[in-house]
């Protein structure tokens, strides 16, 4: 019986090796370019990008489309993007950059939507341009959307969210009732009671400057209404993004 020639199985193993190698390049093209660069750290903070663990992060460490950011107890962090913006989460929060597309210019598109999943985030945004182009902070039950202004959003442990506004405006939504766990377009789950909601129940509104509006965990909103600066004594988070903003040049 004649034997396999040893260059048959060497070129075999070479394919092969090509075709990790081809692999291995796809994958790398596939991860999100960075958009994003971390200016400001203070005390402990992670990332984990799309599907990856969380990883210690650094000042100068560069953020993309997919990432969580993660801050420790007593820290604070702060991300720049491409356009100027930032994003600035305090002491035990958590940040999912769900979706980042921002150009290097300041008149470029940009559609940006970041969930907040526990703690607070300060959003200093650079004008946006263009129908197209949107800024987004959402949480489990409210969405705020904006164009172009200076405001937080907080979400407490029992699920409550407050949208501060600092300056110009922001369109504060609350989660529809239909929209529950699991459902998508092509995937319906059942509920309890009618399908049919009211706009009563799912509202928008518009807050101005130093105004506040506050969604409970059920959706539940109240209208808006003036609030004070806290003392910087007790809580210095509110200057200290004064602060950070009037060094970027974003405060009004």
């Amino acid at each position: 019986m004649r034997r396999p020639s040893l260059r048959v199985g060497l070129l075999g193993l070479g394919v092969v090796a090509g075709a990790v190698a081809v692999l291995a390049v796809g994958q790398a093209e596939a991860e999100p370019a960075p958009v994003g660069t971390v200016t400001y750290l203070k005390g402990e903070a992670s990332r984990a990008a799309k599907g990856a663990n969380f990883a210690p992060l650094h000042e100068k460490a560069k953020v993309a489309q997919g990432d969580r950011l993660k801050t420790g107890p007593a820290s604070r962090l702060e991300a720049t993007l491409a356009d100027g913006s930032k994003l600035r989460l305090g002491a035990g929060s958590e940040l999912s950059l769900e979706n980042l597309v921002v150009g290097k210019k300041r008149e470029a598109k940009k559609r940006v939507t970041a969930k907040l999943l526990v703690g607070r985030v300060w959003a200093s945004v650079t004008k946006l341009f263009g129908t197209d182009s949107n800024f987004e902070v959402k949480t489990e039950n409210a969405v705020a959307g904006v164009r172009g202004t200076r405001f937080s959003a907080t979400r407490s442990a029992d699920g409550e969210t407050s949208v501060r506004v600092y300056s110009g405006q922001v369109l504060v939504s609350n989660k529809p009732i239909y929209a529950v766990e699991g459902h998508t377009k092509g995937k319906r789950v059942e509920v309890a009671g009618p399908q049919e909601i009211s706009k009563k129940q799912w509202e928008e509104l518009v807050a101005g400057a130093m105004q506040v509006v506050r969604i409970a965990a059920d959706g539940a909103m109240t209208a808006p209404e003036g609030f004070a600066l806290a003392d910087p004594a007790a809580d210095d988070w509110e200057q200290w993004n004064s602060e950070r903003d009037k060094l970027a040049g974003l405060s009004e």
